[in-house]
Order: structure tokens, then sequence, then C-alpha cells
């Protein structure tokens, strides 16, 4: 197999792996500050690799397009998401108000 044609099947097979994550966050109900990063994160990358892969590699037209579907949804959930801190970030955020108020 020629380099070019395993490099797009690598790209597709990257491609469904970040589907696979946003699909978990889509299904999910954490709001945890941590998931809701990384999903973004993912989101960003799933985005950019979107406009790279060749569809014909991926299996056609249709797979793409319900492939770019996915940040729609993704962003949608993510508006709607109300986003609790993890504990350590509580922690951190006491700490500073502490110090703060007792330099006054």
């Amino acid at each position: 197999m020629s380099s070019k044609k395993e490099t797009a099947l690598n790209k597709v097979q990257n491609l469904y792996l970040m589907q696979v994550e946003l699909w978990n966050f889509l299904d999910g109900s954490s709001t945890d500050a941590n998931k809701v990063k990384s999903a973004q994160k993912t989101l960003r990358e799933f985005k950019a690799l979107l406009k790279e892969v060749d569809w014909q590699v991926m299996g056609g037209e249709d797979v793409l397009e319900s492939l770019q579907m996915i940040p729609t949804e993704v962003n949608a959930k993510l508006k709607k998401t109300p986003i609790k801190k993890t504990a350590v970030a509580k922690k951190t955020a006491k700490k500073v108000t502490a110090q703060k108020s007792k330099k006054k």
C-alpha cells in the first residue's frame, strides 16, 4: 500500500476514534469541567481533521455528511452544559481567597 493511502486511512481512523469520544460526551450526563474541556479539544481536532480527510477513503459522501453533523450536536450540548468545577479547582479557589483576605 502506498504511503499516501496509509496516511489517508490513518486520518480516517483518527477521525472515527474522535467520533466515538464525542459520542461518549453526548451520551454522558457529566458536567465535570475536565470532561467539557476534553470534549472541546477533541471537537477542535475533529473539525480540523474533517476538513483534511478524503470522503472516498472513509466510505462515501453520506458518511462525510453524517460526520459533519456531529460538531453541531456537540456544540449544542456544550452550550447547554453548566460546568461544575472539580474538587481540586474549588480548593485552589478557596486558598487564593483566604490569602487575599489575610493581606488586608
